[in-house]
C-alpha cells in the first residue's frame, strides 16, 4: 500500500511539472509573437515610400538629440585691449567698427561699439543661437503654410525659396536661416522651436538678459526694419562669442555651401550658399604684405545684413593658423556691399597682431568680383 500511495504522489507531481513547463512555453511563443508583430509594424513604416528617410514627424519627445547646448562656463566679458586701437583707416564709410580676439577675450580695434545700429539680418545670429539652445529634435520638421510666406514677399524679404505644404527639418531651417538668409526659415524656427513668433521673441529677449546685453532688443527673427529693434557691436560681439561656443552655431556660421533634404517640392533640395561669399569675393587677407593669397588667415564664414535704414552691415569670423586663434570683425552701416567687403578686410590686415599689410582706403579697395542682390534683412 505504501507504494502504490508513494507512486501516486510521484505522478501528481509530474504532472504538475509538465503543466508549469507547458505554461512557461506558451508565455514564450507569445512573447515572440508580439515582437515579431511590433517588428513588422515598425518595417512597414520604415518601407512606407510616403516617408523620405529625411524627414521626421515632429513629436514632443525628442527623436534625436541635439547637440549639447552652449557651455554654462562661456565668459561672456570680452573687454579692450590694453593696446586698443580707434579705428582708422582712410575713406571708411562703415558707422561702427570692431576687432576682437574670440581666444584672448580682447577687443583689438573699434569705433563706436556702443552706438545703437539697426542690426538687419545680423539678428539671425541670435535667432541660430536661440533655435540651437532650445530645439528638441533637430529632425523636428515644419510644415509651411501660405500666410508664412506672403507677408515676407510682400517686404520683399530675402528669402530661401521654400513653398507651401514642404515639410523641412529644423537642420535645414537653421542652414537656410543663415546662408541665403531666408527669412522663411527663420518663420518656421519660430514655430517649431516655440510655437509662435511672439514665444520665440520671449526666448530671444531672455537670451539677452542672460548675456547681460544692455543696449539689445529684439522686435522679430528676421532683421526687417523696426526702430524698436536695435542693439550695438560691443552687444554683437558677445553674440557672435556665445554663438562660436555652440557646436551646431559655429558649424552653421562656417559654412559656405549646403544642400536642404529632399522633398516633394524641391526632390533635390535647395542649393543655398552663404551671402558673405559674395561680400568677400576678390578679397583676400594679405597679412605679410606681399600681395598675394598665401597667408596664414582668412575668413571662414559669418553673416551679412542689409536694410535701408542698417546699410550694409557684416560680422565675419577668421582663423589665423599660425596663433590658432579665431577673431571676428563686426562693421556697420558701410555704403555698398563692396565697401562692406572691403573694409572687412581692411580691418583684420590693420589690425590683427603681427600683420605687415598695407592697407587701402576704401576707395582704393577692389570690388568683389561678384555680389548679391540687397534685399531687406
Amino acid at each position: 500500500m505504501k507504494g502504490r500511495t508513494s507512486l501516486k504522489n510521484n505522478r501528481n507531481g509530474n504532472a504538475a511539472l509538465v503543466a508549469v513547463l507547458i505554461m512557461i512555453i506558451l508565455i514564450g511563443i507569445g512573447a515572440i509573437v508580439m515582437m515579431l508583430g511590433g517588428r513588422n509594424d515598425i518595417k512597414e513604416t520604415e518601407d512606407n515610400p510616403q516617408v523620405k528617410k529625411n524627414e521626421v514627424v515632429t513629436t514632443t519627445t525628442a527623436v534625436t538629440a541635439p547637440v549639447p547646448e552652449t557651455p554654462k562656463e562661456v565668459d561672456l566679458y570680452i573687454k579692450e585691449s590694453a593696446d586698443f586701437k580707434k579705428t582708422d583707416i582712410k575713406g571708411l564709410t562703415s558707422q561702427a567698427t570692431l576687432l576682437a580676439d574670440l581666444d584672448d577675450d580682447v577687443i583689438l580695434a573699434g569705433s563706436n561699439m556702443d552706438l545703437r545700429i539697426y542690426p538687419a539680418s545680423l539678428t539671425k545670429v541670435m535667432t541660430l543661437l536661440v533655435a540651437c539652445e532650445n530645439a528638441k529634435s533637430y529632425d523636428d520638421t515644419y510644415t509651411f503654410k501660405a500666410e508664412d510666406l506672403a507677408p515676407l514677399e510682400g517686404e520683399d524679404a530675402s528669402m530661401a525659396g521654400f513653398k507651401p505644404g514642404e515639410k523641412v527639418s529644423v537642420t535645414d531651417l537653421l542652414y537656410a536661416a543663415v546662408l541665403p538668409s531666408g527669412a522663411d526659415a527663420c518663420v518656421g524656427l519660430e514655430n517649431v522651436i516655440a510655437g509662435s513668433k511672439e514665444k520665440f521673441l520671449e526666448l530671444m529677449n531672455k537670451r539677452v538678459q542672460e548675456l547681460g546685453l544692455k543696449n539689445t532688443h529684439f522686435t522679430n527673427t528676421t532683421g526687417l526694419h523696426d526702430e524698436k529693434h536695435y542693439t550695438t557691436l560691443g552687444d554683437l560681439a558677445v553674440i557672435m562669442k556665445v554663438a562660436n561656443h555652440n557646436v551646431t552655431c559655429k558649424k552653421v556660421l562656417n559654412t559656405m555651401k549646403y544642400t536642404t533634404g529632399q522633398t516633394q517640392q524641391h526632390p533635390t533640395g535647395i542649393e543655398i550658399q552663404s551671402t558673405v561669399l559674395g561680400r568677400i569675393s576678390g578679397f583676400f587677407i594679405d597679412k605679410n604684405g606681399n600681395g598675394s593669397n598665401d597667408d596664414s588667415i582668412s575668413i571662414t564664414g559669418g553673416k551679412t545684413g542689409y536694410t535701408n535704414e542698417a546699410g550694409f552691415a557684416m560680422a565675419t569670423f577668421a582663423k589665423d593658423t599660425a596663433n590658432g586663434h579665431t577673431y571676428c570683425c563686426i562693421i556697420s552701416k558701410s555704403s555698398t556691399a563692396a565697401t562692406c567687403g572691403g573694409e572687412t578686410i581692411s580691418m583684420y590686415e590693420k589690425y590683427v597682431p603681427g600683420s605687415k599689410a598695407k592697407v587701402p582706403g576704401a576707395a582704393d579697395a577692389p570690388a568683389p568680383a561678384t555680389t548679391t542682390t540687397a534685399k531687406a534683412a
